[in-house]
């Protein structure tokens, strides 16, 4: 099964969090395809992500593995979407309910502090009937500007 499009909810508009031109690991694939929204100047990130087969645990399921890895991702795209470039230092997953595959669902992340260099993030992901199936927080590291560097270099 070819995944659906990303269509946004009314008020969303496409964004691109992350500076790389090829996108993030979570793309294209027959295993997470991943579509980042914004609302006009509001600092939460909105996501519609499709599950395909490759993403199996549980038979007909999600593995949790691929929601730890959505949610994390969604968490960076929000930090960095609101000018926090920075990356996980920990990551706390829930998991909720289990999540049939080759389903197209919603994430949600935003910031809930940031103190100095320590930006905490939380995120959900929802079911297409708006049920939550999964939660995380995070707390991600701002990097410095040497290792911002490093990170410009081929």
């Amino acid at each position: 099964m070819i995944a659906p499009i990303a269509t946004p909810e009314p008020g969303w508009e496409p964004v691109e969090p992350f500076p790389s031109p090829e996108g993030t690991f979570l793309a294209e694939s027959n295993h997470v395809r991943l579509a980042y929204f914004r609302k006009p100047g509001d600092p939460t990130l909105y996501a519609k992500a499709w599950f395909g087969t490759k993403t199996m645990g549980p038979p007909g399921h999600v593995h949790g593995g691929a929601i730890a890895a959505t949610l994390d991702e969604c968490m960076g795209a929000a930090a960095w979407m609101n000018d926090y470039k920075c990356v996980a230092a920990t990551i706390t997953i829930s998991f909720i309910a289990m999540l049939p595959i080759e389903t197209e669902t919603t994430a949600e992340a935003e910031i809930e502090r940031v103190d100095g260099r320590k930006v905490h993030l939380r995120s959900k992901l929802k079911d297409p009937s708006g049920r939550v199936v999964a939660e995380g927080s995070g707390l991600f590291v701002v990097l410095r500007e040497e290792q911002m560097r490093a990170l410009e270099r081929p």
